[in-house]
């Protein structure tokens, strides 16, 4: 691997999440970027030849960190049913750090404009829901989990939720334990 490139892209990448992180999306422009990352215009433009392409980049980092958030919960948990799902609302509901929040914000909003650009995950949801049933959880009762730590996730990155931090830790607990009974009763 050329992992100077490598590099250079990563750092760009991170340069990106700072822009957003710092100053906003309206803000993500390829010249902030470009000096945040100490890369020429150029330089940036060979890695992301566009501005979706970036988005794309920022993206990608964002499914890849959630799903190795998820194989480090998976890897504490017992072999169980539920051992897929509760990996997963440990991991995505974790208190997160502002940043990836921001970056979140940002990918939503960009996503309204270009569905296209969150076509990945929708996939790796699908993937999600595969294998959470895999496990012997009915596909109903796995997405209402999942939809219902969605929507907290969402109402938190938009900064939207009424819920206080007692208030959330019961909420998470109550998915919790429809997750662990979901995979006790059947039908």
């Amino acid at each position: 691997m050329g992992h100077h490139s490598d590099s250079a892209r990563e750092r760009i990448i991170d340069a990106a999440e700072q822009v957003v992180v710092d100053l906003g999306a309206g803000h993500l422009t390829f010249d902030a970027v470009a000096s945040r990352a100490g890369v020429s215009r150029g330089g940036l433009l060979y890695h992301f030849p566009d501005k979706e392409a970036l988005l794309k980049g920022m993206l990608d980092r964002l499914v890849e960190r959630a799903s190795e958030g998820r194989a480090r919960k998976r890897a504490e948990l017992p072999e169980s049913m539920e051992r897929e799902i509760v990996a997963h609302l440990l991991s995505y509901l974790e208190e997160g750090d502002w940043a990836r929040r921001a970056v979140s914000a940002a990918l939503i909003a960009s996503g309204a404009h270009n569905p296209g650009l969150l076509a990945p995950v929708k996939e790796k949801y699908r993937k999600l829901m595969d294998e959470v049933t895999r496990g012997g959880m009915r596909l109903e009762r796995a997405a209402v989990i999942s939809l219902a730590a969605d929507g907290l996730r969402i109402l938190e990155v938009l900064s939207l939720s009424p819920f206080e931090q007692e208030e959330r830790r019961r909420i998470v607990d109550e998915m919790m334990a429809l997750a662990r009974e979901g995979t006790t009763e059947d039908g």
